[in-house]
């Protein structure tokens, strides 16, 4: 992967395709970093020139983000930086999932000039109070114990129990990679995310918006999914009905197929 200093600090990330095609931009979950799309990115790059990159904490992406609206204002110094729009002359569109989700809204709200197409996965705009224990005691967990303390937790919330047995391998790799994240910024996210409410100000987003939910989805379910998109009057809703957090992990196909219809 590449380095590059911004505005707020330093970004890794990767640009895949010919960058004459439409601009594609990943963002990526909480529980995982931009790996998560090793299994699909090529794909994308046939269609798109695709920029996937890590969020500070991940990889050796660094900055100081304490809340959502950082991190937006964050991956929007990365998106001047790369000079991702050419200047205003090139639209770009955006998947995210998970954690990714809240900060393209945020992007979407505080810097309504960098996206034309947001594509929003198993994600809302903002969390129920009942959904806010888990995250504080995450970020708990991982301030006393480290990343290790949370592992087993973080894959029974990206992936249903049926698909963790079936899949090793994957469960293993994906913890390894959340291994290298660093605890005190996972501690902040997950803080930061139980303070949110982007729902409030929703119906503010202009851009085109397509929400999908993952129906075995237990991090973010369908509810908040449905909840986010009655609140953007463009928006359009998608259901994959086998998938929890992670559909580009779970169901790359039929992810990739509904971006293809999508964009």
């Amino acid at each position: 992967m590449q380095q590059i200093d911004t505005k707020a600090g330093t970004a890794n990330y990767e640009t895949k395709g010919n960058s004459e095609k439409p601009t594609l931009v990943l963002f990526h979950t909480l529980l995982a970093d931009c790996s998560v799309y090793d299994g699909i990115i090529d794909e994308l790059a046939r269609k798109f020139c695709v920029t996937r990159f890590h969020f500070p904490g991940y990889g050796a992406s660094t900055g100081l983000c304490n809340s959502i609206d950082d991190y937006a204002d964050w991956t929007a110094e990365l998106f001047y930086a790369l000079d991702i729009s050419k200047n205003g002359t090139k639209p770009i569109s955006v998947f995210s999932n998970g954690f990714g989700g809240f900060v393209s809204l945020g992007l979407c709200l505080r810097h309504a000039e960098l996206v034309s197409h947001l594509v929003i996965s198993n994600s809302g705009g903002a969390f129920p109070e009942e959904r806010k224990a888990p995250l504080l005691g995450m970020a708990e967990k991982v301030r006393t114990a480290g990343i290790d303390a949370v592992l087993d937790i973080a894959m029974s919330r990206m992936f249903p129990d049926a698909f963790r047995q079936a899949n090793p391998d994957i469960i293993l790799e994906r913890k390894n990679k959340l291994l290298t994240a660093n605890p005190d910024q996972f501690a902040k996210a997950c803080q930061a995310l139980s303070q949110l409410d982007y729902l409030s100000k929703a119906s503010q987003i202009k851009c085109d918006v397509d929400v999908i939910a993952g129906l075995q989805d237990e991090t973010t379910p369908p509810s908040m999914a449905i909840e986010l998109n009655e609140r953007i009057s463009q928006a359009n809703y998608h259901e994959i009905a086998n998938s929890g957090h992670c559909p580009q992990i779970q169901q790359p196909k039929t992810l990739l197929q509904l971006i293809s219809k999508i964009l």
